[in-house]
């Protein structure tokens, strides 16, 4: 098992998160996603061929699907990802994240890679959601995940087999993470200046995890 399980936290501490997030973290989208730069690379998945990776492994599967990408990671703790063999520094990226399948908790994680270091074990930044309702931002050495923010449970999350839209923002060292139109949370870590984009999902349960991506698009960030 690569990636830490996440555990629930108690009531009290639950809501000292909750005040300090709704006291730090703005309640919408402040760096306007108009306000972006060129796009850099797009991606409905109509077309099969468009470059992305391919692939059934141990821990699951990545490949095209009836127009998206569908990541599947099959039990317990191991991520599974899926490349799209291109390289960027500094990047917005937006996607449409829908889990189909899940266990029966919804424990499970899925999202946004940025600056994938391209090898067999995790390299790279991992912008989470889950399917019941938490959010964090991992740095990614080795297979070794290390929390830059932990788990973190927000409304604005849909929860079950749901639709998320997620946009991740890799600028310098600076890390963010939006679902659906708001900021949730950022984050400080220099270990990765460029690399690819990945989209991943991770099962916490003894059953599988199945998320379709569409409608990708990375720009540059605004200036």
């Amino acid at each position: 098992m690569r990636e830490p399980k996440r555990k629930l936290l108690n009531l009290g501490v639950l809501m000292l998160v909750f005040l300090l997030a709704m006291a730090c973290i703005p309640s919408s989208d402040g760096d306007d996603a108009d306000q972006d730069g060129q796009v850099l690379f797009e991606d409905d998945f109509e077309d099969d061929g468009s470059g992305w990776e391919i692939g059934e492994y141990d821990f699951g599967s990545v490949g095209y699907g009836d127009g998206v990408y569908v990541v599947e990671a099959l039990s317990d703790g191991d991520p599974m990802w899926g490349v799209a063999y291109q390289d960027f520094d500094d990047v917005v990226i937006e996607v449409d994240a829908s889990q189909v399948s899940a266990g029966p908790e919804d424990n499970n994680a899925y999202g946004v890679v940025c600056r994938d270091q391209g090898e067999s074990n995790n390299n790279g930044y991992y912008m989470h959601i889950s399917g019941d309702g938490y959010y964090a931002i991992h740095v990614a050495t080795d297979g070794e995940f290390e929390a830059l923010v932990d788990w973190t449970e927000s409304s604005s999350i849909r929860q079950g087999n749901a639709t998320n839209h997620i946009r991740v923002i890799c600028d310098g060292s600076t890390l963010t993470l939006f679902v659906n139109g708001r900021k949730l949370a950022e984050a400080e870590d220099s270990t990765y200046a460029s690399g690819d984009v990945a989209l991943t999902a991770t099962s916490f349960e003894d059953a599988p995890t199945e998320v379709h991506f569409d409608d990708l698009v990375v720009r540059e960030p605004a200036p």
